[in-house]
């Protein structure tokens, strides 16, 4: 009897036991399916757009906005202002997207903590840069990357200077400037030279300057990588002399691209990264005006939101990074 009786104690336990982990197992994915709408919520409230969102989740408009539409209904509140076209978080909308990223970021740290694995890293990033560095990232770095890691995907959007000042609509930024939100973690991870570079067509025309000081009397290509208005060069001489020179030209660009094909066109002389221009150089059709004697540095950082909920994609992709720049830029 005193068995049975034991028996019989254990098999309620057992019963007992099993539908805790079952109503627990019920009550995760009912958060699981919540977690998925936060998601969804988050994304709509970055893009401010139900098409820009339905096309980066992969769902389908018209789901998209009944999901939507059921938070608010869960809340209690209105998430956004919705307009025509526009789109706009309300200040209730704003309150519970913080709320919201912090959980969908939990969610995937945790998710990702049960297995280290290459083919278990897996989500999008979101990577803004300048277009000279995604075009010489995509020339083997991309490439390598994805092949190492299948289920990253990455989601490169070419910013100009003043947009990387202020975190866009990205998981991380690669920019040769601060950022103007003290919030924001800027880590530098090298540092390149820019130099005074001009053709041969335009140097013949225009002599070739004897001296920084020179430069002031040239037609110069300013607001190369600049997010403002640009009206002065800061350099420096091989004895570590700093020199600040006033600048100013016929046509400005943010883009080195564009500064580069305008100089090799003879317009003027601009302050260009040396490691772009090596085979304009080589070729002869751009000149270094001041040989390796005056140049300036420029760091280059990376730049994400919080150290608090960084994801091991997001660390994959900045170690990898870290170790390409090493190699390549020394």
């Amino acid at each position: 009897m005193v068995m049975i009786h034991i028996l019989h104690n254990e098999i309620q336990i057992n019963i007992i036991v099993y539908t805790v982990f079952e109503n627990c197992f019920y009550s995760v994915l009912r958060e699981a399916m919540d977690i998925e709408s936060l998601r969804m919520f988050t994304v709509v409230a970055e893009h401010l757009s139900f098409i820009s969102a339905s096309q980066s989740l992969g769902v389908a408009q018209p789901t998209l906005s009944r999901k939507i539409r059921a938070l608010e209904e869960e809340f209690k509140v209105k998430l956004f202002h919705r307009g025509g076209r526009s789109l706009s978080l309300t200040p209730h909308g704003r309150k519970i997207l913080k709320a919201s990223k912090n959980i969908v970021l939990e969610l995937e740290e945790t998710l990702e903590s049960l297995d280290g694995s290459v083919n278990k890293i897996q989500g999008s990033i979101k990577l803004g840069l300048l277009h000279p560095m995604a075009r010489w990232l995509s020339q083997g770095f991309i490439a390598n990357f994805v092949n190492t890691y299948p289920n990253i995907q990455l989601e490169l959007m070419t910013l100009t200077p003043k947009m990387l000042t202020e975190m866009a609509d990205c998981d991380l930024m690669i920019s040769p400037f601060l950022p103007e939100d003290q919030s924001l973690i800027a880590v530098k991870v090298y540092s390149f030279i820019m130099r005074c570079y001009a053709s041969p067509e335009y140097l013949e025309k225009n002599s070739n300057p004897s001296s920084i000081q020179d430069l002031s009397y040239h037609n110069c290509i300013v607001n190369v990588n600049s997010p403002t208005k640009e009206k002065q060069w800061e350099l420096q001489n091989s004895l570590g002399e700093i020199t600040k020179i006033q600048v100013s030209g016929s046509v400005t660009t943010d883009s080195v691209d564009v500064a580069i094909n305008l100089v090799e066109q003879g317009i003027g002389i601009a302050l260009l990264p040396q490691s772009q221009v090596t085979n304009l150089v080589a070729t002869g059709k751009l000149i270094n005006i001041f040989a390796d004697d005056v140049y300036r540095t420029i760091d280059m950082y990376i730049v994400y939101r919080s150290r608090e909920h960084m994801t091991k994609r997001l660390k994959t992709f900045i170690d990898e990074y870290k170790k390409f720049v090493l190699i390549n830029e020394g």
